[in-house]
């Protein structure tokens, strides 16, 4: 499936959102906040500011956009970068978001002014 997919450029974006994962098998549900920095229609990179790194697979809430929740898996093997106490996820959609879905998180952004086209993940 993945071969097959074009590639879609990210896009700066500054939203909140929440992710969620289990630990100890389905015993233990946690929430957690974030920042998300960039999205395409496949993937996106996203901050936490703790010190526990969550596990490879996820679900990412954006409640100002109304997406819904997205199922996410970390995508590579260096998906995490620890900077300042913060860390920066690199994670991919189990689906491709729509065209719909990707223009009301991008309305809902906080950047102002700053153009979205060009961001690289470091």
């Amino acid at each position: 499936m993945y071969d097959e997919e074009p590639r879609f450029p990210f896009k700066a974006t500054q939203n909140a959102a929440h992710i969620e994962y289990s630990r100890r098998g389905l015993s233990l549900l946690m929430h957690q906040r974030c920042a998300l920095k960039n999205i395409s229609r496949a993937g996106a990179i996203i901050e936490i500011t703790s010190g526990v790194e969550p596990p490879s697979a996820l679900t990412l809430d954006v409640p100002d956009s109304n997406a819904g929740k997205i199922g996410c898996v970390r995508w590579g093997g260096k998906s995490a970068i620890h900077r300042g106490g913060k860390i920066t996820l690199r994670v991919r959609f189990l689906k491709l978001l729509s065209e719909r879905e990707m223009s009301n998180i991008l309305a809902h952004s906080k950047l102002i002014g700053e153009q979205r086209d060009v961001c690289f993940f470091v």
